[in-house]
């Protein structure tokens, strides 16, 4: 069960289907027409319904649009892993007509809009990755071991057996300190994602990502003994390779940044994607 406020925040946004392939991917879309269009991609186990205080927040700055990657959300399932997430991001722009949008993306999401720019040059206005899953001995080779891909396979085939007290109780044990609002969506996500999206992991090296894009990209990161993944050496690394990025550490924070100091990460995001003007480090 949503709580009431995250439902009555999601009760206004518009929802529909776009058709990747042989994957129906649900859409949601909240905002202002008139504002530059910031697109949502949220990380392994999670939905577009996770960014939901991330919308309230920025609904007046911007045209928001949240997407259920496959095997997520209402999302549905391929029979074969014949697309990539980058692929199934570019469908929902061209079917949207979305000219110069900006990106953000936690974790895997933030993998993926990373992808997105790196692919298709001159697309992506902005970049906000929050804390992607790229440490320093993926730079060159990004894709998983066979052990690897079967543990999270197994993480996620979990949650199908787990009831809402018993997802709601790992969910306080994992992340005591998130605010009570955090985890009904989380819950929720957590019931619908399927172990299938273990196999949408495989990946090139970051490096080769990083040094392709071409627009402005904010890297947030916090701390490793948070649980934050991105290192302050991957972090100086990232900036090495792309003049375009700028690093930024939420203190007090790790891999969650959005949800564990929210009023900081929206403070950095908006100052970021709405005024224009770049981050000092």
């Amino acid at each position: 069960m949503v709580s009431k406020r995250a439902g009555d925040v999601t009760a206004r946004w518009d929802e529909f289907d776009v058709v990747a392939g042989d994957v129906t991917l649900h859409v949601y879309r909240v905002g202002r027409a008139d504002r530059p269009t910031l697109v949502l991609a949220h990380g392994l186990g999670d939905s577009g319904r996770c960014w939901w205080r991330v919308a309230a927040a920025l609904e007046d700055d911007a045209d928001l649009v949240m997407v259920d990657a496959r095997h997520h959300g209402r999302s549905s399932s391929p029979n074969t892993p014949a697309s990539s997430l980058t692929e199934d991001l570019a469908t929902v722009v061209d079917a949207l007509g979305l000219e110069h949008p900006s990106f953000m993306g936690h974790s895997l999401g933030a993998r993926t809009v990373a992808h997105f720019a790196a692919m298709h040059p001159g697309h992506a206005a902005r970049l906000v990755l929050i804390d992607p899953p790229w440490a320093a001995d993926r730079e060159l080779d990004g894709d998983l071991r066979a052990s690897e891909r079967e543990a999270i396979r197994g993480w996620l085939g979990s949650f199908a057996d787990m009831t809402d007290t018993d997802l709601a109780k790992l969910g306080r044990q994992q992340h005591p300190d998130w605010p009570d609002t955090e985890y009904d969506t989380w819950i929720e996500s957590k019931q619908q994602v399927q172990p299938g999206a273990a196999d949408d992991l495989s990946t090139v090296g970051w490096g080769s990502v990083v040094a392709a894009i071409d627009c402005p990209t904010l890297l947030l990161r916090g701390e490793a003994n948070c649980g934050g993944i991105v290192t302050d050496d991957v972090a100086r690394r990232m900036v090495e390779l792309s003049d375009q990025v700028t690093s930024r550490r939420i203190e007090g924070t790790g891999h969650n940044i959005h949800r564990e100091d929210f009023e900081a990460f929206i403070v950095v995001v908006r100052e970021f994607v709405s005024s224009g003007d770049e981050i000092t480090p």
